[in-house]
Order: structure tokens, then C-alpha cells, then sequence
């Protein structure tokens, strides 16, 4: 738009020839401007690049009445003809913005009030046309024009209610959804931290609450947000922790499926409600060899038996869409409902995929052998008795402990303190038993002074547990469950490892069954009893030997009691029967075929990567026959020793 009189003498028109002084001012004159669907006539020509005059196109008559049409190249006219005032008639600019159509037409006036507006621009029309530079020129500068320009502006800029209301309800909108985001990264936090959503009772006392809270300190908006509530209700609270429960199960199982292969493992156990729950997850290898175990769920099954358990187990992998074909191996415990050879959940497993290898969890197998044993054997059966209740007796009652650590404080400070017996994992217990030797002396001190002080039922067991302790025979039997559970504890901690291979199962159960092997041995037998004699000389008793009792005549066969000649030769016995039956039970709780076929298959892969060429075995050949070209991985197995030093002279690290 023109709006100086130096833009309009530069400007150029053509007709075919230069533009007269005519034209130029029938070209300030004519003015069309449409914004936005409102209708307003201002006083303003359009630029030369809108208005092209055309002369040469004009009829007669047009010529006659001096009349020219004007073409509007613009965007308002959309290239139509239009037909521009005279230059002998007067201009009126309209000061009237109309809104809208029919009912909601509106109408809204920006005309100037100042008392010195020229009539010819707002009442009686402009028609001086010889001087029309100049007057436009004097009116840009007057106040009036100043005052209409202010006033159109400020309706361009007023939005009409509709519109304002609609801008009000996005921007609560942006607001609520910020806020929203801030309460699911809140959540996100508790439940990736494990804790409580809710408080007791009153929810404004919870977790989510108060991190909400800390949160608002520092943003007005969401202090607002806060009050009203919104997605704050339990039920609200839970679908969202569904949700993103689901959402991070979809992660786990898209890493899955793109392994292929994977396998099961599997638990049952009875929650705090009563109610049994199977546990299942998923053992998989990524593209870089990594190896994952990926909790997927608890499950409530009405009852434990197999073809439940193994209905169940098939439901969690349709629902999972992990194809039971894909499964290369299963892990449970020993219990019959899960390891039967019939019917159990591994051999009906098993019936749909063969290639589904069950295996024993190997960390249970060490936790049943150390149970059978301690049933087995009376003096380990005493020792883990009297650290059960010695532990209890003085760890839960305050009084006592701060008895126990004044004595503690005063022998030797830097001792262990007492630490309770883990209920379910057998190979932990062995740094409770530890403490109590360690503590022998300041628990007698501890008990003797329980015995006389307090006249309940705690200063009779204490008396009880005094006498016990002055016996040779408890030293001996805790000093001996500290070798055994020593051993199996050290087993426990190299199977419970995610990398463990089979071949480090394997070699581990062998490295434990040598030492149990090598306790199995008179010179072995002497240098430990010698070390217990040595040890509890001013602690308890004398070794002696148990009263004999004469068996009642219904149940004696006539034969003469067997009578030990001395306390060492009694204890030799117990000493041999643990290392036996350890040895056995090991023995027998890793003779599994299903874990011999995972060890063979990686002793294939790892014999052919030292460079040693076996043929691949034939059970392996039949179990995978229809997953494995045989001949191609014969192939590939022979190649495998240039593949490893390649990457041994790249400098890259050899994952088993």
C-alpha cells in the first residue's frame, strides 16, 4: 500500500505508454482492500504490484465518460475486474468494521472524535483531487487521522467472545496437560523406586502427595492444580500404574522377540493374602551377546498342581505372543508339581516342545542338599537350633542387646555382631553362624547374666541356652556347620550369577565336591578336631560321650549296643556321615539330564573355538535337528577358531 507521495511519484503504471499526472491521481484515488473477511474502504492506493491500469482493453463509452477500469491483481479480488471510482465524484472512507452475517452481523466504528476532523475524509467526501497529495500528505499528520489509525487498531487487535473463550479453553488445556505430565513423571519416580503411591487413610498424606507438593513450590500452576484433585483418585492412580506397568512390558518383550529364543523360569509361592502366586520370567541373549532376565509377572492360580501350573504358563505366552516353538529351556524347583517326570509342568511343557530343555534351578539343588543333610545329622541339627533362638532372644529385646553390647564392647569391639538366620536361603546362613563362635564367650557372660536378673520365662531359657553352650559337643557341631555351610555358600554365590555358563555350573559343583571329598580324610579329620579342642579350651566342657540308653525289649533284637571308647571317636562319625552324605547329595541333585545336554552343547561351541575339531554329538543332533542345518554348522564350527583370532587382533572382547 502507498502511503508516502514519494512512493507514488516513483511508482510505474503502464498502459502502453508513462503515466500521466491523471492516472497517478486516479490511482491514489482508487482504493479496494479486503482483510480477513472484514469489509473496510481506507483511504490508501493499492501498490503497483496489485493495480496494473489497462487502457488499451476499454470500451468507448468508458473512454467517453472518462472512466478506467482498474485490474486488481491482489489476493482480495481474486483477479476480478473492478470498476474504480471517478475522479470526479467525491471519496467517502467508510470508518464502519463489519463482523459477521446475518443475525451475528456486527458493526463497530473507529471514526475520530477530535473536533478538528476534516469533514472531507469522514463526513462530505474528499473531491480536490488537484491538490490531492498534499491533503493526503496534511491528513497523515493531523490528530484526527493519528486517532482513527489507533482506534482501527485496537479492533483489529480485539478478538471477538468466541474466539476468547476458545483461546481461555486451550490455554487451561496446555496447562492441565503439563500438569497431567508432571503427575505421571511423579508416579513413574515412586514406581520405579518401589514405593507407595498412597498413604493410610488419607491420600494427602501419601508419597504421591507430598513429591506432588515439593514439586508446587516452585510452579504457582500446578499449586492450583493440586486443589482441584484431578487424577488423583485411587482408581484414576491405578489405571495409570497399569498402564505404564504395560507399557514397560511391551519394551522387555519387543528386546525378546527380537532375540527369537528364550527361556522359561518359573515359581510359585503364597503371598501375604493367602493367595498363591506364580512367578514367571523370561532368560533371553541380545544381538551383543548380553544375557537378560526380565521379571514379567505375578499370576494367581486357584491351585498348584502341574496341569494348572502348565495351563497358566501357556496362557502368560500367548498373551505375551511369544510362541511356545521358540522356547529353548525351562527352570523350577524340585518339587514334584513342577519337575515330575510324568506329569509334571517340565514334562508337559516338554510333550509340546522337545528342544524346551528343563533344568533344576541350581541354587535350589544346593539349598535342598544342605536341608537334607541337616535333617540327617544331629549335631548341625542342634547348632542351627541354638543360633535361631540365641539370635532371638537377644536381638529382640532391647534391653537385652544393649546388655549383649556393653559385654561385646568390653572383650573385643571389632567382632562381628549378631545377625539372624535367613529362613529360606540356606547358604547365607553361614555369616550367622559365624557370629555366635565369634561371640561364644560374651554370649555366655550375656546369658549368665540374663539367668539371674529376670525371673520369666526369658531367664529360663537363657539358663537353658548357658548349659547348652558349656557343652563341647555345641562348639563341635557349630564349628563343623561353618565348614559345611562355608563351602556351599561360596557354590551359591557363582551359580546365582546371570553369566554363569554351564561349564563354570559345572566346574564350581566339582570344585565343592573336591573339598567336601578332601574332608573325607583321617589327616583331615585330626587337624580339624585338634583346632576345635584348642579353640574351646576355657569355653566349655570337656569333650564326653552322650548317656546310652537301653532300647525298650519289644524293639531289641538281643544284639549288644554298639559303645564309642571315646568322645573323638564319636565325633569322627559325625564328622564322616555330613562329608558323605554332601558328597552324595551333590552328586545326585546335579545329575540332571537336561542340565548335561545345556553343558554339552556349550562344551561343542567352546572346543571348536580353542581350535580342537569335535564332530557335533549325536544328542545334539537330534534335539535340534529342525531348528539347525547340521552340515552348515559343522561348517561354521570349523571356522570358528579364524573367527575368534580375528577378533582376538581387532581387539575385541570374546564373550562366552
Amino acid at each position: 500500500m502507498l502511503s508516502s507521495e514519494a512512493e507514488i511519484e516513483t511508482a510505474e503504471w503502464t498502459d502502453g505508454s508513462d503515466v500521466t499526472k491523471k492516472r497517478k491521481q486516479d490511482a491514489v484515488a482508487g482504493v479496494h482492500d479486503h482483510q480477513n473477511g472484514v469489509e473496510a474502504h481506507f483511504v490508501a492506493p493499492a501498490t503497483p504490484a496489485q493495480l496494473e491500469l489497462n487502457s488499451d482493453n476499454q470500451s468507448s463509452e468508458q473512454k467517453d465518460s472518462g472512466t478506467e477500469i482498474a485490474k486488481c491483481l491482489g489476493p482480495c479480488c481474486n483477479e476480478e475486474t473492478i470498476l474504480y471510482q471517478t475522479r470526479e465524484e467525491a471519496l467517502l472512507a467508510q470508518t464502519v468494521i463489519i463482523y459477521g452475517s446475518g443475525r451475528n452481523k456486527r458493526e463497530r466504528s473507529f471514526q475520530a472524535s477530535c473536533s478538528k476532523a476534516d469533514g472531507a475524509f469522514s463526513i462530505e467526501g474528499f473531491s480536490n483531487w488537484k491538490k490531492a497529495l498534499e491533503k493526503f500528505a496534511d491528513h497523515e499528520r493531523c490528530q484526527a487521522h493519528k486517532e482513527a489509525c489507533i482506534k482501527f487498531n485496537a479492533i483489529m487487535k480485539q478478538k471477538s467472545v468466541d474466539e476468547q473463550l476458545k483461546l481461555v479453553a486451550q490455554k487451561e488445556q496446555i496447562e492441565r496437560r503439563q500438569m497431567f505430565l508432571t503427575l505421571l513423571s511423579s508416579l513413574r519416580y515412586l514406581l520405579r523406586q518401589g514405593l507407595a503411591v498412597r498413604g493410610h487413610g488419607d491420600d494427602s498424606e501419601g508419597n504421591l502427595s507430598q513429591l506432588l507438593k515439593a514439586r508446587a513450590e516452585d510452579s504457582i500452576a500446578l499449586q492450583k492444580w493440586i486443589k482441584t484433585g484431578s487424577y488423583q483418585s485411587p482408581e484414576v492412580l491405578n489405571e495409570l500404574t497399569n498402564t505404564i506397568g504395560a507399557e514397560v512390558l511391551r519394551e522387555v518383550l519387543n528386546g525378546i522377540k527380537s532375540s527369537r529364543w528364550f527361556s522359561i523360569i518359573g515359581d510359585e509361592t503364597r503371598d501375604i493374602s493367602n493367595s498363591e502366586q506364580l512367578s514367571i520370567s523370561i532368560r533371553w541373549v541380545d544381538k551383543d551377546y548380553s544375557i537378560h532376565e526380565d521379571f514379567i509377572g505375578m499370576f494367581k492360580v486357584p491351585k498348584t498342581d502341574a496341569e494348572m501350573l502348565s495351563l497358566a504358563i501357556e496362557d502368560v505366552l500367548v498373551r505375551c505372543v511369544l510362541p511356545i516353538s521358540q522356547c529353548r529351556g525351562q527352570a523350577y524347583d524340585g518339587a514334584s508339581n513342577m519337575a515330575g517326570p510324568k506329569s509334571g509342568v517340565a514334562a508337559r511343557i516338554l510333550q509340546r516342545q522337545p528342544t524346551a530343555i528343563p533344568v533344576h534351578c541350581l541354587c535350589h539343588c544346593i539349598n535342598l542338599c544342605l536341608q537334607d543333610v541337616s535333617r540327617k545329622c544331629k549335631c548341625i541339627r542342634d547348632a542351627l537350633d541354638l543360633v535361631y533362638e540365641l539370635v532371638g532372644l537377644i536381638k529382640y529385646s532391647p534391653k537385652r542387646e544393649h546388655l549383649f553390647t556393653q559385654y561385646q564392647l568390653q572383650d573385643s569391639p571389632n567382632i562381628h555382631r549378631l545377625k539372624p538366620l535367613c529362613p529360606t536361603r540356606w547358604t547365607c546362613r553361614t555369616g550367622s553362624i559365624n557370629a555366635v563362635i565369634e561371640n561364644y564367650a560374651v554370649l555366655q557372660q550375656t546369658l549368665e547374666e540374663i539367668a539371674e536378673t529376670c525371673r520369666d520365662e526369658y531367664g529360663r531359657k537363657a539358663a537353658g541356652f548357658q548349659a547348652l553352650m558349656g557343652k563341647f559337643s555345641t562348639f563341635f557341631g557349630l564349628k563343623l556347620a561353618h565348614v559345611v555351610f562355608g563351602a556351599s555358600e561360596q557354590l551359591s554365590t557363582t551359580l546365582q550369577s546371570k553369566d554363569t555358563t554351564a561349564q563354570d555350573a559345572r566346574l564350581a559343583v566339582n570344585l565343592c565336591k573336591a573339598f567336601y571329598d578332601r574332608q573325607r580324610d583321617a589327616s583331615a579329620f585330626q587337624i580339624f578336631y585338634q583346632a576345635v579342642l584348642l579353640e574351646a579350651n576355657g569355653k566349655t566342657e570337656p569333650p564326653t560321650l552322650p548317656r546310652y540308653s537301653n532300647p525298650p525289649k519289644r524293639i531289641n533284637d538281643g544284639d549288644a549296643n554298639f559303645r564309642f571308647a571315646t568322645a573323638e571317636h564319636y565325633h569322627r562319625r559325625e564328622y564322616f556321615e555330613i562329608m558323605e552324605s554332601l558328597s552324595g547329595e551333590l552328586d545326585a541333585r546335579f545329575d540332571q539330564k537336561g542340565f548335561h545336554l545345556a553343558a554339552l552343547v556349550e562344551a561343542t561351541i567352546l572346543d571348536n573355538c580353542s581350535g580342537k575339531s569335535y564332530p557335533i554329538p549325536k544328542e545334539v543332533q537330534d534335539l535340534y535337528s529342525k531348528d539347525l542345518n547340521i552340515d552348515r554348522l559343522q561348517t561354521q564350527l570349523s571356522m570358528l577358531p579364524d573367527l575368534v583370532k580375528s577378533y582376538v587382533l581387532e581387539g575385541k572382547q570374546i564373550t562366552k
